[in-house]
């Protein structure tokens, strides 16, 4: 009969064996080992100009099933503007060593404002997924992608500009309520102007604002609008600037000619569009000049009023009564309640 020492000792031998075999299961399921993965990289055609819309591309691989939605954290680099991605990615499967990933796309688009090279920083994603669609345990990953590098040029003939749109389709559109003319105004006509830039891949913000200024002897009162639209992926820059010319003088005021400069995408060259000079001609009002003559009486009533003020407070007793008067009002300095 065997001995309890050797019984014992073939029962731990069996038990390591089991846990052997069933490390060996798990070592040789692929989808256990594996871990999700991220990829990035610029999609957009050389010679990428500065103004250009670029496109950064992110790929994120769940080996399984996403199971939470994606949250971006995207940095804020020098001389390039990012715009967070759209919440609709492109799905799709990725077989690799026997594993099947679930694959989400994303497009960050990206608008480099500076020549020369350029850098993305490197940008986290924050996601959740499952292994198997039945699984309860849920994993959480946390990706990280690498800077991504590239180079931007300056449009030719761009090199005195500040700054300088690169587009394709870029319109402006000027509208005036009233059309200003050769006939003369009165002072205190108003004229409102709306100056509407549009521009496909080009974010409203970036688009150049109408210039105002101060001109003497007219109020000019601005409001400038962003009315971008995006439509599946297509973002369309919408900056309009309204802006209401008030005459308060008479005279004759010129508003300046406004010139905006783009480069054309699509036939490689810089291109100027010019709105065109207006002039007014301001003349006196009489239905301004009666009401402020109108007006003139009851300013000397109040300023006569104010004089003799001061001349009966000048007298002694006249101080005396405004004492009297002003007393009750005075502040009532009480004992402190715990004096020292």
């Amino acid at each position: 009969m065997r001995s309890e020492f050797q019984q014992r000792l073939e029962d731990g031998l069996q038990r390591r064996i089991a846990l052997a075999m069933l490390f060996a299961v798990f070592a040789c399921d692929p989808i256990s080992a594996q871990d999700a993965k991220v990829r990035a990289s610029v999609s957009s055609e050389d010679p990428i100009w500065v103004g250009q819309q670029v496109t950064l591309v992110v790929e994120l691989l769940a080996p399984g099933y996403f199971a939470s939605v994606v949250n971006f954290d995207l940095p804020d680099p020098q001389g390039v503007l990012l715009m967070p991605p759209a919440d609709h990615p492109v799905v799709g499967n990725e077989d690799s060593d026997g594993v099947t990933y679930t694959v989400q796309r994303y497009e960050v688009r990206a608008w480099p404002m500076r020549a020369g090279a350029q850098t993305i920083p490197a940008l986290t994603a924050r996601f959740s997924f499952k292994r198997n669609p039945l699984d309860t345990d849920v994993i959480v990953a946390s990706l990280t992608t690498s800077p991504v590098a590239f180079t931007v040029a300056l449009p030719p003939g761009a090199e005195r500009l500040g700054t300088v749109i690169s587009a394709r389709g870029l319109e402006i559109e000027e509208n005036w309520k009233p059309e200003p003319g050769a006939a003369a105004v009165r002072a205190g006509a108003a004229f409102t102007r709306t100056v509407t830039i549009s521009a496909p891949g080009v974010p409203g913000m970036l688009l150049p604002p109408l210039p105002v200024g101060d001109i003497d002897g007219l109020g000019i009162y601005a409001k400038p609008q962003l009315l971008d639209s995006d439509e599946r992926g297509t973002l369309t820059g919408i900056r309009r600037d309204v802006v209401t010319y008030v005459c308060k003088a008479t005279g004759e005021f010129t508003i300046p000619a406004v010139q905006f400069a783009w480069f054309d995408l699509d036939t490689m060259q810089l291109r100027t569009e010019q709105l065109p000079a207006r002039t007014l001609n301001v003349i006196a009002n009489p239905a301004m000049a009666s009401a402020s003559a109108s007006s003139r009486p009851w300013t000397r009533f109040w300023l006569a009023g104010i004089a003799a003020l001061l001349m009966v407070f000048k007298s002694a007793g006249a101080r005396r009564l405004l004492v009297r008067l002003v007393a009750p009002f005075r502040p009532v300095h009480l004992q402190p309640l715990n004096p020292p």
